[in-house]
């Protein structure tokens, strides 16, 4: 018994490739040199950057981009990255929400197109910068070690910070 049909109903349509519209999103270390001066943390032990390419600027402010990429993030994820900003990194985050915080981070300066929030533990302290212009998205961390055991717990934290990160930014050229 043949399982194929003996009927053709054309060619199948095509499947988009949920990666196809996320692979624009790149990490690497160097920060370009205007966003760094946006950080605010001239001398950052650490920084990098994640990037994708938009089509248009979007009509949301960065803060809002970020709200609305959260909804793309799984909830377990949610969930775990303030657990471990808490619990690993001891940063010190105001989880309710707050029209001076975001995502329990302190909303420390912004302008048209940009945001940065900064958050510190005893042993270190964080900068994240969302950028937004007419060709791309960045996202980019600075963390400066205020203590020698920063260097020790951050590189393994990092590993999971780039995935985070990563994750934003797709879900944030998905609802721009």
């Amino acid at each position: 018994m043949s399982t194929t049909s003996s009927q053709s109903s054309g060619p199948l349509p095509t499947r988009r490739d949920r990666r196809a519209t996320s692979s624009t999103a790149r990490w690497r270390r160097e920060v370009p040199a205007a966003i760094r001066s946006l950080g605010a943390l001239a001398d950052a032990d650490y920084a990098d950057i994640v990037t994708a390419t938009i089509d248009e600027v979007p009509s949301s402010t960065p803060e809002q981009l970020i709200q609305k990429a959260l909804s793309t993030v799984p909830r377990g994820l949610l969930v775990f990255v303030p657990f471990v900003q808490r619990a690993v990194l001891g940063l010190r985050l105001e989880l309710r929400p707050s029209p001076d915080r975001l995502l329990g981070w302190k909303i420390a300066d912004r302008g048209a197109n940009w945001i940065r929030i900064e958050a510190a533990s005893w042993f270190l302290t964080g900068h994240v910068v969302m950028h937004v212009d007419d060709e791309k998205l960045s996202f980019a961390s600075f963390i400066r070690y205020d203590r020698r055991f920063a260097a020790f717990v951050w590189p393994p934290v990092s590993l999971i910070h780039r995935q985070v990160a990563l994750a934003l930014v797709r879900g944030a050229t998905r609802v721009q």
